[in-house]
């Protein structure tokens, strides 16, 4: 029999626990506001990407909302909606994982042009916050892996769709441990890589940031393309052969 190895929990699921139950548990009330990214980072003792990525994936599950320039809220939520949530850990094959970023890539080029055009200030400081943690991290694997999908979710939103953010959500879920993992891979092998991750991302906010709608697909389109090609270097590299089924 084959078994899926355990491994332990990134530090933003950690989190995600803790509030989670807090909500559940009533600590925390619907319409309650929350301690602020920083707050929670000191009480946690963890970084703001880790804080931001908790909130976000509890804003996904539909127990939190996020209002930008106000404040984490607490939403009313019932138990159906904690017991159907989708879980994130499954197993895909090679092919199941290409098929979710094709799904990825039509999402964000989708929403790309939006972001653009209806980011706000809120918006523009949160990615520059997190290209800051990225910039500062950017060999650290876990650190800089979740920074870079929080920078991807934080454009999602600044698009102004709540279901295009949901969806996101739900894609990105599966594949940020692939994330993480290749950003590990190339820390031992291709640094250079890293650094280019770095400045296609800095391209992409600086479009965003001067509300330049073709600009920003445009480097998008150029990093998910760099992106693609980094997944199939992983996908064929012996860390992913080692385990035939992938555990994200």
């Amino acid at each position: 029999m084959h078994y899926k190895k355990v491994k332990p929990k990134k530090l933003y699921e950690q989190v995600a626990d803790i509030i989670e139950q807090q909500i559940i548990s009533e600590q925390l009330h619907p319409g309650e506001k929350i301690e602020s990214v920083e707050q929670l980072a000191k009480h946690f003792d963890v970084g703001r990407p880790a804080v931001r990525e908790a909130l976000t994936s509890l804003q996904a599950k539909g127990m939190l909302e996020i209002r930008h320039g106000e404040g984490t809220f607490v939403r009313n939520y019932s138990a159906e909606d904690i017991q159907f949530h989708i879980p994130s850990s499954l197993l895909f094959d090679k092919q199941q994982i290409k098929n979710i970023f094709e799904i990825r890539k039509i999402l964000e080029l989708g929403l790309i042009e939006n972001a653009a055009n209806y980011r706000t200030e809120t918006h523009i400081n949160t990615l520059r916050e997190t290209l800051h943690d990225m910039e500062q991290s950017v060999y650290e694997a876990n650190i800089s892996g979740e920074a870079d999908i929080l920078f991807h979710r934080t454009i999602s939103e600044a698009a102004n769709n709540s279901l295009l953010v949901t969806m996101l959500q739900n894609v990105s879920n599966t594949i940020a441990q692939q994330i993480i993992q290749t950003r590990e891979l190339l820390s031992h092998t291709n640094k250079n890589a890293l650094l280019q991750l770095h400045q296609e991302h800095l391209e992409i906010f600086h479009a965003i940031e001067k509300q330049d709608s073709q600009l920003a697909r445009k480097s998008m389109a150029k990093h998910l393309s760099t992106v693609e090609a980094l997944l199939s270097i992983h996908l064929e590299s012996d860390y992913f052969s080692n385990y035939q089924k992938y555990s994200i």
